[in-house]
């Protein structure tokens, strides 16, 4: 129904505010879905709301995509009036988010809202990614038995994992006394065990739904566009779309438009920032190009994504405490990036990356610890028995990273003097 309904106002709106139209239905009709059964409506069950989830993202996301080719084709047509841009690079040529205009039909815009591939678990993909499945040849031709046999050979260890890991360590036992009375060190690497589950199971859904596109031949791009996740090719895609079908039987393919987890990065990544990145990055894209880059107050912009990132996944406490409250921990961790880590060199770079490895994982576990335990009265009082050790940590480090500006800031004209 919500799917419908936000058709209809994509096509009865202008393409200039279609997309805020949108976005506030969607999230409007979000919010009742999730908790209506306070007055009395039907609870939804997992997979309906793993469903509406991904509806939601794909009807904004293609208000936000019309909407954008119509201002970046007025841009591109503004340029060509003034005799000044002369040597200007063509639309063929400009590597824009949009090249063409985009206004589908309402039939087409209702095949991609319920397009079964990614229906259920994702990955996020865009309206031009569905169109282009349909009318260039590029699935013909990509070794799609290859890509999806890559794509699952590490699933059963994933698996794996995820039984030992959550039969060994469960979620519950962080709430037990038992659990309180344990070592200090064993109270403080638990959420380590409990972040490895999640990421196992979430790596394992993930693969999977990859491996959905990949052997559907859905999300194929040749490598010269440089695809980008949720994205598509970044380069020269005009000049991709007109690819001859001989052209299109020699190339060399890539599914990273479709790529949902860099499982390596998720685990290698030094700081908190790249780790986000590489953590579910279709829908990364997706916050980053309709709400991150679009909204209007430059100083807020972190926090509407966050924000609107947190009433996506619901409005559970845990969703706040994990997503909302990792800001505090960047502001932190960025300082100490650019004090220490942005110009080391050699084994000192090692060693304060690894140290900053460490600090970020911990973070991540221990807020993960929320995100799991989802409601307020749980997360009260598992971090009341850790007596919420972390936050306080992270304000010790931004307090000292400040004090540590400033003192740098003092010395630096000192420093310029001496060495004139």
């Amino acid at each position: 129904m919500s799917g419908l309904m936000g058709i209809c106002i994509i096509k009865t709106d202008t393409i200039k505010r279609c997309h805020v139209t949108t976005f506030f239905f969607m999230f409007g009709y979000l919010f009742v879905f999730r908790l209506g059964y306070l007055v009395g409506l039907p609870t939804s069950s997992g997979p309906t709301n793993l469903i509406e989830m991904i509806i939601v993202l794909r009807v904004v996301g293609v208000a936000f995509e019309m909407n954008g080719s119509w201002l970046a084709v007025a841009e591109v047509n503004k340029k060509k009036l003034d005799s000044t841009q002369s040597e200007t690079k063509s639309p063929t040529e400009r590597d824009a988010d949009f090249l063409e205009l985009i206004n589908p039909e309402f039939i087409d815009l209702f095949h991609y809202t319920f397009n079964y591939i990614g229906l259920m678990t994702g990955p996020y993909y865009r309206y031009r990614t569905f169109d282009d499945y349909f009318h260039l040849p590029y699935s013909k031709f990509v070794d799609c038995n290859g890509f999806t046999i890559n794509t699952l050979r590490m699933v059963p260890l994933y698996i794996s994992l995820y039984l030992a890991f959550s039969n060994i360590w469960p979620l519950e036992y962080i709430l037990t006394e038992e659990h309180n009375n344990r070592h200090f060190l064993y109270i403080m690497l638990y959420p380590w065990v409990l972040f490895a589950t999640f990421r196992q199971r979430i790596y394992t859904g993930m693969t999977l739904a990859e491996s959905v596109c990949t052997s559907a031949g859905f999300g194929a791009y040749p490598v010269q566009g440089k695809n980008r996740s949720g994205h598509g090719p970044t380069v020269g895609y005009l000049k991709l779309k007109k690819m001859s079908d001989q052209e299109a039987e020699m190339a060399e393919y890539d599914f990273k438009t479709v790529e949902s987890m860099d499982v390596w990065g998720c685990e290698t990544a030094v700081t908190l920032r790249d780790s986000m990145k590489v953590w579910n990055k279709a829908v990364q894209y997706w916050v980053a190009m309709v709400v991150y880059k679009r909204f209007p107050v430059k100083i807020l912009k972190i926090h509407a994504a966050l924000f609107v990132s947190v009433i996506w996944h619901g409005f559970h406490a845990g969703y706040f405490f994990c997503i909302y409250f990792c800001l505090f921990y960047l502001m932190a961790e960025d300082i100490y990036y650019k004090l220490y880590y942005k110009d080391a060199t050699g084994m000192k770079k090692k060693i304060i990356g690894f140290i900053m490895w460490f600090l970020r994982s911990h973070s991540e576990s221990y807020q993960a610890s929320a995100f799991l335990l989802l409601t307020f009265d749980r997360i009260w009082i598992y971090y009341c028995s850790v007596y919420h050790y972390l936050y306080g940590v992270w304000l010790a480090f931004l307090i000292l990273g400040l004090i540590l500006i400033k003192v740098r800031s003092m010395l630096q004209p000192k420093t310029e003097t001496v060495k004139e």
